[in-house]
């Protein structure tokens, strides 16, 4: 018996091993594009008022700053075991109007959604933003508990498990019947950030429940 493997891959070998993955690179890409478009929201303010409002929503968010001059702010939102890796934020100052945008954190594990964190951001600093030019004092914020079997996150988590089974199940393939070494990294690669999310999701779930019960 001799070895006749060539170090090419075949079209149908090529095709077999990236199947799986065009449609959610497909989709992620849908996603981000439609995430990189900048918010117009048109209001007069001043500098100080703008800074008031990024002060609060700093506090309130514990934004890290790592730009913030004249004509652009950006900040990072930092994981703290909620359903989002993280979120970078930008905002440009222009003359009676502000561009906004938050993605998730691209310095961070991909996360295909960030939970509502995104618009939160963004509503959260312009909620800060009007009330600095109302004149309303900060308010101390009153911790709540964000239920976490919501509709939407019911949704998300109804696509999200399976797909991260699916990820672990395909990882494990590609590992012992790799095409090459390159497939059994990716299979590691898959397997990987598959079980990073359900352990970090179902960790935060357990840990909210279990500080509810010791309040009660």
């Amino acid at each position: 018996m001799t070895d006749t493997y060539d170090g090419v891959r075949t079209a149908e070998e090529l095709i077999t091993t990236a199947w799986p993955w065009t449609i959610p690179a497909i989709i992620f890409y849908l996603i981000q594009k439609r995430r990189l478009r900048l918010r117009e929201v048109k209001v007069e303010y001043s500098d100080q008022e703008f800074q008031e409002a990024i002060n609060r929503t700093v506090k309130e968010y514990e934004w890290q700053i790592e730009l913030n001059d004249k004509k652009i702010f950006r900040a990072y939102r930092p994981w703290n075991w909620t359903d989002s890796w993280g979120e970078m934020i930008t905002i440009i100052k222009e003359k009676d109007r502000v561009l906004l945008n938050s993605i998730c954190d691209p310095n961070k594990w991909s996360s295909v959604v960030s939970f509502g964190w995104n618009n939160r951001n963004i509503d959260t600093f312009l909620k800060n933003l009007i009330e600095v030019k109302k004149g309303v004092a900060i308010q101390e914020k009153i911790e709540t508990h964000e239920k976490e079997w919501t509709f939407k996150k019911v949704i998300i988590r109804l696509f999200a498990y399976p797909f991260c089974l699916f990820l672990i199940g395909f990882g494990v393939y590609m590992i012992f019947n790799p095409a090459n070494w390159k497939s059994q990294g990716a299979g590691i690669g898959a397997m990987a950030i598959a079980g990073a999310y359900l352990y970090s999701d179902l960790k935060m779930i357990i840990e909210k429940k279990t500080n509810a019960r010791q309040k009660l």
